[in-house]
């Protein structure tokens, strides 16, 4: 009689990363198993930085005031900045601008950085800024990438030599409102920066949580450690709202089981705003414009990067100053506080401001009711989503008592005291525990530990780009001079077999969500000729860090044809196409969408006009093998 041994468990490293508007978290544990062992913080980031469980998601492209001896050189990230260091903060939110108002606000921070395009401002300047051609995403990957080659030097449990054969999952964190273009920047950054299979060879699981989720999930089982088993009985219901520097997210959750283990299910949708504490300093910096006039705030922030052709959240030395002294503050305030005095230090350009009733020798005062201001705004907001909560809970038919509040900005007195009042009136009772500022990346490691039981939504890289050539206008300015022919049809000049990459290597791709584009084609023929035709499906291998390639004739031995799809619009009647009289010749358009979606060893392509499928394929590729 055969007997069955025994599985045998070995250790494995979960990481969780919690990339924030303000500050990053970085936890591990090495659990033998699916049962969290001990989960370490990482608090000590280097030289000149202060040992805190999280580090400022601050990164510069100055450079370093010890030039002659790089070992004292500053890191240029986090705390430890150069005095003259140009900053960039806020990055994080800059991932996921998805609509018309976040779009045009930048756009306005954009022109009011170039003085309203004032020609002689842009000359003074050189026309170009210093980091001409940085997105956020390539700002997040360069922040990381220090970040990560910090953890890889000084952590023992990131080294290689650890790492080399030791199972390893990674956790990422995201806002509960986050666009898939946003997930697919932050992925797309983090890999780049180092957390990838090369640097992890036996890189198990990249897993996806929501900020609320993993918040919820610490701070359920830590109040109930604190205040034991009866804080929380089968069937509860809670809301966790996780206030952080730039989004709050809230989610509500059902207790499904508290012994042995506190269990539980999320019963709403998670929702969320932006409008965590930086939009307090936001409102302060604009209020301090106004205060001081904006010749005097343009001396305080002479942000070079700010100031040129760019919209990137940045804060020079001097301003610097201020924030920190404001931020000291911000902290503090609760209702009631005394006004605050702030005072331009002897190193600022503003040392000997003087403006009669607002600044008096370099110092103006914030009185109590206009710090409320800048607060109110965000509190309101803040509430609504709490409330929002409730209200789901409510149609669901459940009962809610206590809601949770965590997060960096759940630090605030004020916020504190503010919510409080509100839910005291409505019969709740509000809890912000002191591990609230890690509960989010203390959670993921938790979700990541415990995978096997969990519902997971992982996250792997696109093997390959996939894309088609098209003929396209005639550009003086954009197009290559070799790539120009005539329009057989109307004469016109084109651009011919210009690339368009619909999907590209290293793009996101969600277990929970197939990854699927779309991209437009335009047919043309004449009354007489024939409505048939076929449109090539490039495959590209090469690593793109830069631009892809756009002319198939600088790159055609480089690409691979996957399949020619082939379609044909005969049956469709000409009244549903578009039409014109060009040289006596009666032209029609159609107009097309080309969907691509990915799938496991398989590119699924369909060309639409309309309603109307025109062209269908599978197309295997056998690459796509490492797709989850």
């Amino acid at each position: 009689m055969e007997v069955a041994l025994p599985e045998i468990q070995t250790h494995r490293l979960v990481i969780a990363i919690d990339y924030g508007t303000t500050f990053t978290g970085i936890a591990f544990d090495t659990p033998l198993g699916n049962v969290v062992n001990h989960i370490e913080v990482v608090n000590v980031w280097g030289n000149r930085m202060q040992n805190h469980d999280k580090v400022p998601s601050v990164v510069s492209y100055s450079e370093c005031s010890y030039k002659e001896n790089p070992e004292d050189c500053e890191q240029q990230w986090g705390e430890d900045l150069s005095p003259n260091a140009v900053a960039m903060i806020h990055t994080k939110l800059q991932l996921d601008v998805n609509d018309n108002d976040a779009e045009l606000d930048l756009i306005l921070q954009a022109l009011d950085g170039m003085r309203d395009l004032t020609f002689q401002y842009i000359k003074d300047s050189g026309g170009k800024p210093i980091f001409p051609r940085r997105t956020p995403e390539e700002i997040v990957e360069y922040y990381l990438k220090k970040l990560f080659v910090h953890l890889r030097n000084t952590v023992d449990r990131f080294s290689p030599a650890f790492v080399k054969t030791t199972p390893v999952d990674i956790v990422v964190t995201i806002p509960a409102e986050w666009s898939y273009r946003a997930k697919n920047s932050t992925f797309r950054a983090l890999t780049r920066a180092g957390f990838n299979q090369k640097s992890f060879p036996e890189l198990q699981d990249v897993i996806l949580i929501s900020e609320p989720e993993a918040a919820a999930i610490h701070t359920a089982r830590h109040l109930v450690e604190k205040h034991g088993v009866d804080f929380l009985e089968e069937d509860d219901c809670f809301v966790l709202c996780d206030a952080g520097g730039g989004t709050v997210d809230v989610v509500s959750y059902k207790v499904t089981q508290v012994l042995p283990k506190l269990e539980m299910e999320p019963v709403t949708y998670a929702t969320g705003d932006k409008c965590g504490s930086v939009f307090i300093n936001l409102a302060f910096k604009q209020w301090l414009r106004e205060l001081i006039g904006p010749e005097n705030y343009q001396k305080l922030d002479e942000s070079p990067v700010v100031q040129k052709i760019t919209a990137h959240d940045a804060e020079g030395p001097h301003m610097r100053e201020v924030m920190a002294e404001f931020d000291s503050w911000k902290r503090k305030f609760k209702k009631g506080y005394r006004d605050i005095k702030i005072e331009f230090s002897e190193d600022s350009p503003l040392a000997n401001l003087d403006i009669p009733g607002k600044v008096f020798g370099a110092e103006f005062t914030i009185k109590s009711e206009t710090m409320e201001g800048f607060f109110e705004p965000r509190v309101d907001s803040i509430l609504d989503l709490i409330l929002g909560q409730v209200g789901q809970l409510e149609d669901k038919r459940h009962e809610v008592k206590k809601v949770f509040l965590v997060g960096g900005f759940a630090q605030s007195e004020y916020l504190q005291q503010s919510i409080r009042e509100s839910l005291t009136l409505r019969g709740l009772e509000l809890y912000a525990p002191e591990t609230s500022w890690t509960a989010v990346v203390r959670g993921a490691v938790t979700f990541g530990v415990e995978k096997e039981k969990n519902t997971i939504t992982t996250m792997s890289a696109c093997p390959r780009s996939y894309g088609i050539a098209q003929h396209v206008a005639f550009s003086d300015v954009e197009s290559h001079v070799n790539d120009q022919i005539e329009d057989p049809i109307t004469g016109s000049a084109l651009a011919k077999d210009q690339l368009l990459w619909l999907i590209k290597k290293g793009d996101l791709i969600l277990s929970s969500r197939p990854k699927d584009v779309t991209g437009h084609v335009t047919v043309q023929f004449a009354e007489s000729g024939p409505r048939t035709g076929s449109i090539q499906i490039y495959a590209y291998d090469k690593e793109n860090k830069g631009d892809l390639p756009k002319r198939l004739m600088s790159c055609e031995n480089d690409l691979t044809k996957l399949y020619n799809l082939e379609y044909d619009m005969t049956r469709i009647p000409v009244e549903e196409f578009g039409c014109q009289r060009v040289n006596g010749l009666l032209i029609y358009t159609a107009d097309l969408k080309l969907f691509m979606k990915l799938a496991p060893r398989t590119l699924m392509v369909k060309l639409m006009m309309g309603d109307k499928e025109i062209s269908r394929k599978s197309i295997p590729d056998p690459i796509l093998v490492s797709i989850k």
